[in-house]
């Protein structure tokens, strides 16, 4: 007996031992493929401390296992002294379950799984707390769903919806656009069931299920691709129109996917429908208008139409006006004609005058206004065209009546001013010849004839004086120009002007310190002040205020009206203008063409070469004179002279 127990013993002991060698061994190879793993691996107890740490752990927290073992997860994992909102740990205490969450450390992305162990009272006993690294997973996935929201995002404001219908496996894929489109649920049905395909069908009317179906199957079965257009009924019972797409994707020889679009066209259905009914009433008003009005294609010069009032102006049937060339009417040749049509179809110019060709030969003035329409993507010219042959008739009528008109009035005032010269100068020669034959006579008596011959020659001098100012008119006297400060020129001329004037009269300036500098005579500017302000102060019955101002404007700013020289145009851009101001009886408006005529006045008796002189002036400095006048309420005279910045300019 002893020897079976011992026998029973001895082979106890082997077993042991070997069951413990097993154990060690095992529990080698659990912790080393503990330190293999990529993750990093906490053992924590149910107090929340680290028991244990594998080798990937170490390497994250850059810590040995001597400064994690015996440490609160938290203050290791996370660097706190308290647990994170939504701590793993302490939830998977809680729920007894697997928890996990997402956080970022040091710029990378972990997840954070935490199992439970728990003892034979179900209540946990240790933790295990993996962290895995998904930063590239986690990029890869956020670029997915980036690129998933810009392909719906896109698929929403277009309107369209994608599928993907796959023959070998039998199922349809539908994005959400498209179940938006059709008013459904991506939950409601089972992609590509056999009532996801039917109840998709029904959106569409009896008609055109047929055509839709085979235009499928024929794209499915030889790869023929299609492109429809319908009218959907959503399930909600709106109606929209719809174009749908598809085209087959090949594998080899075989068709192995149908993917397609489906677009809401709704919107341009709408606006065609809304286009049809314009161009209709646009055809209405065309054919029926009273005015001859022309289709015209801008880059050929083709008519594609003509109105009924069209037809009665040319002469020409409107089917035979439509298949002729504009330039077969407009006189003028055809790149001119095109270079015209080029212009009034980018809107630089609408209204043009020419000269048509009817059917009988004859030519009429016509008046043509043309601007561009869209009709079926094509841009046309619509032209109104008005007969103007008598308006022109008249406007040369007129414009001869004027013509003669300004002779006859040309005529008048050369008679005047031949007129008040010869008794100016009759006038003076009177005076020369009496004082001559005076000193002739005190000559023959010895007496001494000087007194008499100073006379003639203040005479002479006077005549001379008269005969400088008509030169002066005539922008002859030019010699002496040099650069100058007009503004100085000017303030230099008030002094002597408030001591020739009356009393009563009072010369308000508003002069710059400096400038504008101009190219022209001293004594003539100072001569025009002087003409303006006196022609100023004698608009005035016993008192009033003259306002001079200087400064510098630009061309566009000259006035037009009332404007001596008529002809006159502005040169350069910088104009000096003097403006000369008064509030007294002003002028009469059939008058202020002549106030530059030599020797006409309505004031004092031998007046009449002031103003005419400040023409004469304005002329000889390249300048014009305005007028701008309120009868009873003064007026204003400007002179513009252009403004130079070097004497070569």
């Amino acid at each position: 007996m002893l020897e079976s127990l011992f026998k029973k013993i001895k082979i106890k002991v082997l077993r042991d031992s070997a069951a413990k060698n097993q154990k060690l061994k095992s529990e080698k190879e659990l912790y080393s493929a503990f330190n293999a793993m990529k993750s990093a691996v906490l053992i924590i107890d149910k107090d929340h401390y680290i028991l244990k740490s594998n080798s990937a752990a170490e390497r994250l927290f850059n810590k040995n296992d001597s400064k994690i073992i015996g440490k609160k997860c938290w203050t290791v994992v996370h660097g706190t002294a308290q647990p994170i909102k939504d701590c793993p740990v302490l939830k998977a205490g809680q729920s007894l379950q697997q928890e996990s969450i997402e956080l970022q450390i040091n710029e990378r992305w972990f997840e954070i799984v935490v199992n439970p162990i728990l003892d034979y009272r179900r209540r946990p006993s240790k933790y295990i707390h993996i962290i895995t690294d998904i930063t590239d997973s986690k990029r890869l996935s956020d670029q997915l769903h980036r690129s998933q929201q810009l392909l719906a995002n896109t698929q929403r404001l277009a309107k369209t919806g994608g599928w993907e219908w796959n023959i070998e496996r039998q199922k349809m894929y539908w994005t959400k656009e498209l179940y938006r489109l059709h008013g459904f649920e991506p939950s409601q049905f089972e992609p590509g069931s056999p009532d996801h395909i039917n109840t998709s069908l029904e959106c569409y009317s009896p008609e055109d299920q047929p055509k839709l179906l085979d235009a499928f199957h024929r794209c499915e079965k030889e790869g023929v691709a299609y492109e429809l257009e319908f009218e959907l009924r959503r399930s909600s019972g709106e109606k929209i129109w719809i174009k749908t797409v598809a085209e087959p994707i090949w594998k080899g020889d075989t068709v192995e996917k149908v993917l397609g679009n489906v677009i809401d066209i709704t919107d341009r259905k709408h606006a065609e429908k809304v286009l049809r009914k314009s161009e209709q009433a646009f055809r209405n008003l065309f054919d029926n208008h009273a005015a001859v009005k022309l289709l015209i294609d801008p880059d050929t010069g083709r008519i594609i139409a003509a109105n009924k009032a069209a037809e009665n102006f040319y002469g020409w049937p409107c089917t035979t006006l439509a298949q002729m060339n504009i330039n077969q009417i407009n006189t003028k040749s055809l790149d001119e004609i095109k270079t015209l049509m080029s212009n009034a179809k980018n809107q630089k110019r609408i209204h043009f005058d020419f000269q048509h060709r009817l059917a009988d030969g004859s030519i009429r003035d016509v008046e043509v206004f043309s601007s561009g329409v869209e009709m079926n993507g094509q841009k046309y010219l619509h032209s109104i065209v008005h007969d103007i042959t008598e308006q022109k008739k008249t406007q040369r009528d007129m414009e001869e009546l004027q013509i003669q008109n300004w002779h006859l009035k040309k005529q008048k005032s050369l008679s005047r001013m031949a007129g008040a010269i010869a008794h100016h100068f009759n006038n003076h020669l009177m005076a020369i010849m009496g004082n001559l034959e005076l000193s002739l006579k005190l000559i023959e008596r010895g007496e001494s004839p000087l007194k008499n011959i100073m006379k003639s020659m203040q005479v002479a001098q006077t005549a001379a004086k008269v005969n400088g100012l008509m030169l002066t008119y005539l922008g002859k006297n030019v010699s002496g120009k040099i650069q100058m400060d007009m503004g100085k020129v000017c303030s230099m001329t008030i002094p002597l002007l408030r001591v020739s004037l009356s009393s009563n009269i009072v010369l308000e300036t508003d002069f710059p310190n400096q400038g504008p500098m101009i190219y022209g005579h001293e004594n003539q500017i100072q001569q025009l002040v002087t003409n303006l302000v006196t022609n100023a102060a004698e608009s005035y019955q016993k008192q009033g205020t003259i306002y001079l101002s200087l400064k510098t404007v630009l061309a566009n700013e000259i006035p037009k009206k009332h404007r001596f020289p008529v002809a006159w145009m502005p040169g350069q851009d910088d104009y000096a203008c003097l403006e000369v101001t008064d509030s007294g009886c002003g002028i009469e408006e059939q008058n202020i063409e002549k106030i530059f005529d030599p020797f006409f006045s309505t004031k004092a008796t031998g007046r009449g070469l002031e103003l005419p002189v400040v023409l004469g002036i304005a002329q000889a400095n390249n300048g014009v004179i305005t007028v701008e006048n309120k009868r009873g309420k003064g007026s204003t005279f400007r002179f513009f002279t252009p403004v130079k910045t070097t004497l070569n300019s």
